[in-house]
Protein backbone atom coordinates (compact mmCIF):
# COMPACT_ATOMS: atom_id res chain seq x y z
CA UNK A 1 0.00 0.00 0.00
CA UNK A 2 1.32 3.40 -0.98
CA UNK A 3 0.80 5.80 1.93
CA UNK A 4 1.12 8.90 -0.26
CA UNK A 5 -1.69 7.75 -2.55
CA UNK A 6 -3.70 6.63 0.49
CA UNK A 7 -3.58 10.04 2.17
CA UNK A 8 -4.03 11.99 -1.06
CA UNK A 9 -7.13 9.92 -1.91
CA UNK A 10 -8.53 10.45 1.58
CA UNK A 11 -7.82 14.19 1.41
CA UNK A 12 -9.53 14.71 -1.94
CA UNK A 13 -12.53 12.59 -0.95
CA UNK A 14 -12.69 14.34 2.44
CA UNK A 15 -12.77 17.74 0.74
CA UNK A 16 -15.63 16.55 -1.47
CA UNK A 17 -17.51 15.22 1.57
CA UNK A 18 -16.93 18.39 3.57
CA UNK A 19 -17.92 20.77 0.80
CA UNK A 20 -20.91 18.96 -0.67
CA UNK A 21 -22.15 17.83 2.73
CA UNK A 22 -22.20 21.33 4.21
CA UNK A 23 -22.85 23.84 1.44
CA UNK A 24 -26.35 25.31 1.71
CA UNK A 25 -29.00 23.43 -0.30
CA UNK A 26 -26.53 20.71 -1.36
CA UNK A 27 -26.28 19.65 2.27
CA UNK A 28 -29.95 18.62 2.22
CA UNK A 29 -28.94 15.65 0.03
CA UNK A 30 -26.89 14.49 3.02
CA UNK A 31 -30.16 13.96 4.91
CA UNK A 32 -30.59 10.81 2.82
CA UNK A 33 -28.41 8.53 4.98
CA UNK A 34 -25.31 10.73 4.63
CA UNK A 35 -25.30 10.30 0.85
CA UNK A 36 -22.30 12.59 0.25
CA UNK A 37 -20.29 10.54 2.74
CA UNK A 38 -21.12 7.33 0.89
CA UNK A 39 -20.04 9.01 -2.35
CA UNK A 40 -16.83 10.19 -0.67
CA UNK A 41 -15.93 6.70 0.58
CA UNK A 42 -16.40 5.27 -2.91
CA UNK A 43 -14.42 8.18 -4.35
CA UNK A 44 -11.51 7.59 -1.97
CA UNK A 45 -11.19 3.94 -3.02
CA UNK A 46 -11.63 4.83 -6.69
CA UNK A 47 -8.94 7.53 -6.50
CA UNK A 48 -6.52 5.22 -4.73
CA UNK A 49 -6.97 2.67 -7.51
CA UNK A 50 -6.39 5.40 -10.12
CA UNK A 51 -3.21 6.56 -8.34
CA UNK A 52 -1.96 2.94 -8.16
CA UNK A 53 -2.99 1.37 -11.48
CA UNK A 54 -0.60 -1.57 -11.36
CA UNK A 55 -0.23 -1.80 -7.62
CA UNK A 56 -1.84 -4.29 -5.29
CA UNK A 57 -5.52 -3.83 -4.55
CA UNK A 58 -6.60 -2.57 -1.17
CA UNK A 59 -7.94 -5.12 1.27
CA UNK A 60 -11.38 -4.65 2.78
CA UNK A 61 -9.86 -3.35 6.01
CA UNK A 62 -7.59 -0.90 4.22
CA UNK A 63 -10.52 0.36 2.15
CA UNK A 64 -12.62 0.79 5.28
CA UNK A 65 -9.76 2.73 6.87
CA UNK A 66 -9.44 4.88 3.77
CA UNK A 67 -13.16 5.65 3.80
CA UNK A 68 -13.10 6.39 7.55
CA UNK A 69 -10.16 8.77 7.13
CA UNK A 70 -11.95 10.51 4.27
CA UNK A 71 -15.04 10.80 6.50
CA UNK A 72 -13.02 12.29 9.34
CA UNK A 73 -11.40 14.82 7.03
CA UNK A 74 -14.85 15.58 5.60
CA UNK A 75 -16.23 16.21 9.09
CA UNK A 76 -13.45 18.65 9.93
CA UNK A 77 -13.71 20.45 6.59
CA UNK A 78 -17.49 20.46 6.97
CA UNK A 79 -17.34 22.32 10.27
CA UNK A 80 -15.29 25.07 8.64
CA UNK A 81 -17.63 25.24 5.64
CA UNK A 82 -20.69 25.30 7.91
CA UNK A 83 -19.18 28.09 10.01
CA UNK A 84 -18.54 30.14 6.87
CA UNK A 85 -22.02 29.54 5.44
CA UNK A 86 -24.09 29.65 8.66
CA UNK A 87 -25.56 33.02 7.72
CA UNK A 88 -27.13 31.39 4.66
CA UNK A 89 -27.92 28.04 6.29
CA UNK A 90 -29.70 29.41 9.36
CA UNK A 91 -32.70 30.93 7.51
CA UNK A 92 -32.99 27.80 5.35
CA UNK A 93 -33.01 25.53 8.41
CA UNK A 94 -35.58 27.78 10.13
CA UNK A 95 -37.89 27.54 7.12
CA UNK A 96 -37.40 23.78 6.95
CA UNK A 97 -38.19 23.42 10.68
CA UNK A 98 -41.37 25.47 10.31
CA UNK A 99 -42.43 23.51 7.21
CA UNK A 100 -41.97 20.27 9.16
CA UNK A 101 -43.84 21.88 12.08
CA UNK A 102 -40.98 21.47 14.54
CA UNK A 103 -41.81 23.62 17.54
CA UNK A 104 -38.87 22.94 19.86
CA UNK A 105 -36.01 25.36 20.30
CA UNK A 106 -33.37 24.07 17.96
CA UNK A 107 -29.82 25.41 18.38
CA UNK A 108 -29.74 27.28 15.08
CA UNK A 109 -33.17 28.94 15.40
CA UNK A 110 -31.94 32.02 17.24
CA UNK A 111 -29.66 33.04 14.40
CA UNK A 112 -27.37 34.71 16.92
CA UNK A 113 -23.75 33.86 17.54
CA UNK A 114 -24.51 31.53 20.44
CA UNK A 115 -27.11 29.65 18.37
CA UNK A 116 -24.71 29.28 15.48
CA UNK A 117 -21.96 28.11 17.84
CA UNK A 118 -24.30 25.59 19.46
CA UNK A 119 -25.37 24.22 16.09
CA UNK A 120 -21.74 24.09 15.00
CA UNK A 121 -20.90 21.94 18.02
CA UNK A 122 -23.93 19.69 17.46
CA UNK A 123 -23.02 19.15 13.82
CA UNK A 124 -19.35 18.60 14.69
CA UNK A 125 -20.13 15.86 17.21
CA UNK A 126 -22.62 14.19 14.87
CA UNK A 127 -20.29 14.43 11.88
CA UNK A 128 -17.21 13.15 13.71
CA UNK A 129 -19.19 10.04 14.63
CA UNK A 130 -21.28 9.46 11.51
CA UNK A 131 -18.93 10.49 8.70
CA UNK A 132 -16.12 8.03 9.52
CA UNK A 133 -18.67 5.28 10.16
CA UNK A 134 -20.46 5.69 6.83
CA UNK A 135 -17.14 6.38 5.08
CA UNK A 136 -15.72 3.09 6.36
CA UNK A 137 -18.81 1.19 5.23
CA UNK A 138 -18.74 2.74 1.78
CA UNK A 139 -14.99 2.17 1.44
CA UNK A 140 -15.45 -1.50 2.31
CA UNK A 141 -18.32 -1.87 -0.15
CA UNK A 142 -16.36 -0.04 -2.85
CA UNK A 143 -13.41 -2.40 -2.41
CA UNK A 144 -15.75 -5.37 -2.75
CA UNK A 145 -17.32 -3.98 -5.91
CA UNK A 146 -14.04 -2.86 -7.52
CA UNK A 147 -12.02 -6.06 -7.10
CA UNK A 148 -9.42 -6.54 -9.73
CA UNK A 149 -9.57 -9.75 -11.74
CA UNK A 150 -6.82 -12.23 -10.87
CA UNK A 151 -3.69 -12.02 -12.97
CA UNK A 152 -3.52 -14.57 -15.80
CA UNK A 153 -1.33 -17.57 -15.03
CA UNK A 154 1.87 -17.78 -17.00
Amino acid sequence: MNSRSFFLSALVAGLVIGLLGNLPVLNLVNCVLCLWVWVGGFLAVYLYRRFQPGGPALTGGQSAGLGALAGLIGALVGVVVYALTAAISTPLLNRLASALQIQDDLPWQTGEGSGILASLLVFLVADVILYPLFGALSGFIAASLMKRPPAPAQ
